[in-house]
């Protein structure tokens, strides 16, 4: 685990703990960051990608595209 990191979040700044996370796309194996912060309920996996990606997220027909 890496240091605490404070990030802007919809809810305004708060600390976040760093994890590293292995993915699996298409057959490759990523590790990527994980993010955990407290009052946050979700998990944040890979978010720097989605500064170089599009994501798209169908939840009603469980579809998850990293483009």
């Amino acid at each position: 685990m890496k240091a605490k990191e404070r990030m802007k979040t919809a809810q305004g700044e708060t600390d976040f703990k760093i994890y590293a996370g292995v993915v699996q796309i298409d057959g490759q194996e990523f590790t990527v960051p994980v993010l955990a912060g407290e009052g946050i309920p979700e998990i944040i996996i890979g978010l720097q990608w989605l500064k170089t990606r599009r994501l798209v997220v169908d939840f009603p027909t469980g579809l998850l595209t990293l483009g």
